[in-house]
């Protein structure tokens, strides 16, 4: 018996000893692979500031920072932890913005605040406000042309709360209180310009096949003589969307894009899955401008490769590349995983796609905004007196006079636009004439839109 218990201590302490070397030889090999490691490196750094700098530094900032640092190595503006306007932006794309509001669109007509559209199914559809009730007053206070940007902040609100909008309808004044409710910001709004119907699609996100869908399946939409896609600044957004939202037009087993991964390679064709079961006839002219990029220019290639559609404007922005979005530890990033190309095999990447019929770009399209709320008056000069003279240019009140000074020219002009816009005409420009020139640009440029008239010119 005695033997017996010597053997099983001699075999425990064998196996200690076993286990005390193979913790040695793990921890060896462990040693050896974090010195060979990259990763070694980061750590044996990260070890040395917890230890040594002057001051406590949180793991979570050290963590991020060096996140931070390997996707900036990477050289590629589209790899990027997501924060701030940014992740607001890209969480926005992928479960659709949403507002407390009451469901109108609105626009300047002939100095006038417009309902342009009611959204169905909302407060404002519910309460009966109609398509060309012009606007008056919110809350009681009286608005107009001058209040244009601010409209959206006065009339949006809390859910649940309550807004009164005064009306005039039939040349009668009424007032209409509604409750603000949850309005999804659709990116697809419809309007019609004669015998033809524009579809404009502001980005590609969880909603917009299914809101162009419900568009394209309009009767006006379908007995329309012309169909005009505006593509004109979308940046993009979720590439499924742009897929399924070409898969309406191009024909079933027609190709629409070609994804290269690292180590994946598809080809992408039109089918009634990837479509709803849904398709359309219906060939459209698609606006593009230097700000239609990404999604927006899949979507195009797939119908212009697929002589679908012909494209006017100018050349795209040239984003070919695709970015996965993810979380890891709290930490929100994105960075890319391929690239796409056009059905043809194009890489349309820094090129971009030029466009069938190409029109310039509208100097009232990239005027700036004014840089300060600063009283602009006689003799001043700057920056803003420069934006003034471009405002006022574009809109035929001055000639090619850009000095950045505030001299008699630009005084007579900004006095005949004061007069013009039934303004107070004092030759000084304050906030008011600042949102005046806004306004005259947008219906400028809405009125007067060159390529919008180069759309509607074409026969295909």
């Amino acid at each position: 018996m005695k033997k017996k218990l010597s053997e099983y201590k001699y075999l425990f302490i064998v196996g200690l000893i076993g286990i005390f070397l193979g913790c040695i030889s793990t921890y060896s090999a462990m040693t050896i692979y974090q010195q060979k490691s990259p990763l070694g490196k980061i750590n044996n750094f990260y070890q040395k500031l917890k230890k040594t700098y002057y001051c406590d530094i949180s793991d979570k900032r050290l963590i991020s920072g060096a996140i931070d640092g390997m996707l900036n190595s990477l050289s590629d503006p589209y790899s990027q932890k997501l924060e701030g306007n940014h992740l607001k932006q890209i969480n926005g794309v992928l479960t659709g913005n949403s507002f407390g509001g009451i469901g109108v669109e609105m626009q300047v007509f002939h100095n006038k605040i417009v309902i342009c559209s009611v959204l169905r199914d909302t407060p404002a559809f519910k309460a009966h406000i109609k398509v060309n009730d012009e606007l008056i007053g919110v809350n009681g206070k009286n608005v107009d042309a001058r209040n244009f940007m601010e409209l959206s902040k006065m009339i949006r609100g809390k859910i649940g709360t309550k807004v009164t909008l005064t009306l005039i309808r039939n040349n009668k004044k009424i007032d209409v209180t509604v409750v603000r409710a949850n309005i999804k910001q659709s990116t697809v709004s419809v309007r019609q310009k004669g015998s033809a119907t524009i579809i404009a699609i502001s980005q590609f996100d969880v909603n917009t096949a299914k809101d162009l869908r419900e568009a394209l399946k309009n009767a006006k939409v379908l007995h329309s003589k012309k169909l005009i896609i505006d593509l004109r600044n979308n940046p993009g957004g979720i590439m499924e969307q742009a897929m399924t939202c070409a898969a309406y037009f191009v024909p079933y087993g027609k190709i629409i894009m070609k994804y290269e991964g690292r180590n994946e390679h598809q080809i992408i064709r039109s089918n009634k899955k990837l479509s709803n079961n849904f398709r359309t006839k219906l060939k459209p002219i698609i606006i593009i401008n230097q700000h239609t990029a990404s999604a927006s220019e899949i979507f195009t290639a797939a119908l212009v490769d697929n002589q679908c559609a012909v494209t006017v404007g100018q050349h795209s922005f040239g984003k070919g590349t695709v970015q996965q979005v993810g979380v890891d530890d709290n930490v929100e990033y994105k960075f890319t995983i391929a690239k796409w190309l056009t059905p043809r095999g194009k890489w349309i990447n820094k090129r971009g796609i030029k466009p069938t019929y190409e029109t310039p770009v509208s100097d009232i399209e990239n005027l700036p905004k004014f840089q300060t709320n600063t009283l602009l008056k006689y003799n001043m000069m700057g920056l803003d007196i420069a934006i003034l003279q471009k405002y006022l240019m574009a809109l035929g009140y001055l000639s090619n006079n850009l000095t950045g000074v505030y001299d008699n020219a630009t005084l007579n002009s900004v006095k005949m636009f004061q007069k013009d816009n039934n303004l107070k005409v004092t030759g000084i420009v304050n906030k008011d004439i600042r949102y005046a020139l806004y306004v005259a640009a947008y219906n400028k440029f809405y009125n007067d839109d060159v390529t919008v008239s180069k759309a509607l010119s074409i026969d295909f």
